[in-house]
């Protein structure tokens, strides 16, 4: 259960960074929600297609989905009260970098190469 929070955390700081990112570039909601998405799912999704695991996580669970639209959807907020610091987005980018990175997903896919590697020496 602990691990299924911290990747739903995960997606939750990453589409916020994204989101950050859009808004200087002037995007309007569906652009930010889009690309908030691609970049909070996109990983795994290429890691579940890499490791032939159907459906792809976000489709068997769809509260990744749900966690991307809340998540964008404050920040988008919040970028109408208040102006964000400077290194808000390096922050943001940090930490989904630190709790995706300790996710099982990254074992995962080590564990997948490792395998690979071993039966195409044989």
């Amino acid at each position: 259960m602990l691990i299924y929070v911290v990747d739903l955390l995960g997606v939750a700081v990453f589409a916020p960074s994204v989101a950050l990112a859009a808004g200087r570039k002037s995007l309007d909601f569906l652009g930010v929600l889009v690309i908030a998405g691609v970049t909070a799912i996109g990983g795994g999704t290429i890691r579940d297609l890499l490791l032939d695991r159907h459906p792809v996580f976000w489709i068997a669970d769809p509260t990744y989905l749900v966690v991307i639209l809340a998540a964008t959807a404050m920040t988008l907020f919040y970028l109408r009260l208040l102006r964000p610091s400077a290194k808000a987005l390096l922050v943001a980018d940090a930490l989904g970098l630190a709790l995706l990175s300790a996710e099982p997903g990254s074992l995962k896919i080590s564990i997948w190469a490792v395998s690979s590697k071993c039966s195409w020496g044989r």
